[in-house]
């Protein structure tokens, strides 16, 4: 038998056994056991990780405080998870109620290399790199320059990478409000968002990134999640090329209904509660 200081980011005096990774700790009469997070042969090893867990939070929670945007970004995405979480689920996955619970549990998720949110994984750090700034804006909104870099991203992805020689202008412009991810003036990721037909429901559309692989299109949706709860949106619905349904997939999307043909291209529609 063995002390141990630190389980599972508490503080415990308990006993250790050599042969279980569990720590008996008796509390007002009462016998509490905790689970290790590591193989319980090394207590030292066990407060190293605590230790290093609890260090790595507070520097990346201490840096999100000083910035007012990413508070928001980072309350709405806890949010965002705690009502992904649905009744049939195990309980192991937990509502969260402060930012620094869930980025501790991302963080001993990265040092462990196992899951601790296990309807998602997270990274960290997830922000727009550096020189890169976000531009939201409606139709009215748009300077011609704006107009001129939006419709330039779309054509080259749209017409020059995937051929499509249908015409993108299809009006809903003039409803829809407009983001993009900027550098230096020109436009690396574009998303556009406007109401549904079906009330509540908000619909995204020409989704696109020049430079992939950085996250640039988690940080529109999130972006997109936040701006349509703040209308009063329940839903975002969209049509995905079915080789995007996974990207979609993992930030919560669920397909409905069967593949169609649009653009002469495989789409299919996903939808998303928020």
């Amino acid at each position: 038998m063995a002390k141990i200081s630190y389980v599972d980011g508490r503080k415990v005096r308990g006993k250790l056994s050599k042969n279980s990774k569990e720590v008996h700790r008796v509390r007002g009469g009462r016998e509490h056991v905790y689970e290790m997070e590591i193989p319980a042969d090394d207590p030292s090893k066990a407060q190293k990780l605590q230790r290093s867990l609890f260090g790595k939070t507070n520097a990346i929670v201490n840096r999100i405080m000083l910035d007012p945007e990413q508070v928001k970004d980072w309350q709405a995405r806890m949010e965002e998870y705690n009502r992904s979480i649905t009744p049939w689920l195990p309980p192991f996955p937990k509502r969260y109620i402060t930012v620094r619970k869930y980025v501790y549990d991302i963080v001993s998720e990265q040092l462990n290399n196992t899951p601790a949110i296990k309807k998602r994984k997270a990274k960290l750090p997830i922000r727009l790199p550096r020189g890169v700034k976000i531009q939201i804006k409606t139709f009215q909104e748009l300077s011609s320059a704006d107009l001129y870099e939006i419709l330039k991203a779309r054509f080259n992805v749209f017409v020059c990478e995937q051929h499509i020689i249908y015409l993108d202008e299809d009006n809903l412009d003039f409803q829809a409000v407009h983001f993009s991810l900027l550098r230096g003036g020109l436009v690396i990721a574009y998303a556009r968002l406007f109401a549904d037909a079906q009330p509540g429901v908000m619909r995204i559309g020409r989704m696109l990134t020049l430079e992939r692989g950085k996250g640039l299109g988690k940080y529109l949706m999130a972006q997109m999640t936040a701006y349509a709860q703040s209308q009063g949106a329940t839903k975002l619905r969209l049509h995905a090329q079915t080789q995007a349904v996974p990207f979609y997939e993992h930030l919560g999307f669920r397909t409905v209904g069967d593949t169609f043909i649009e653009a002469d291209i495989p789409h299919i529609l996903m939808e998303c509660k928020i």
